[in-house]
């Protein structure tokens, strides 16, 4: 069962219900967004962060999941790929309080909702590989 077909659209739903940051990892694997070079794949970045006392490595997985989730909705052509592939407007959701962390999280739900959508209209099988 291929996770990316049409009709298993209703899987991704039960996905966003279970975990909601787990959407972003599963499809990023799934589209084969991940690279080897990447700041993510260096496990020395991991090993520094957790000798830090877990701080760090909490807030890089965030932005690891919320890159995952981006790169996943640019390859699903998720629209308003102007807004959610710059980083300017998560930093500046992140410093601007009560209205801009408001929309952050109406930013993150946005991209898993659409991310859903795009699955169901089928733009996800082209990437399938037999």
């Amino acid at each position: 069962m291929d996770l990316l077909k049409r009709k298993n659209w209703w899987i991704w739903v039960l996905i966003f219900l279970v975990g909601n940051s787990l959407i972003g990892i599963i499809l990023s694997a799934l589209l084969n967004n991940y690279r080897r070079d990447a700041w993510y794949a260096n496990v020395i970045y991991w090993v520094l962060g957790v000798i830090c006392c877990f701080f760090p490595v909490s807030i890089m997985f965030a932005i690891f999941v919320i890159q995952s989730l981006c790169m996943a909705a640019d390859k699903l052509e998720v629209p308003g790929k102007e807004i959610y592939t710059s980083p300017y407007s998560w930093i500046l959701c992140l410093i601007v309080p009560i209205l801009g962390w408001a929309l952050f999280a109406i930013l993150l739900l946005y991209l898993n909702i659409w991310c859903i959508i795009s699955i169901y209209q089928g733009k996800g099988e082209k990437f399938i590989t037999e």
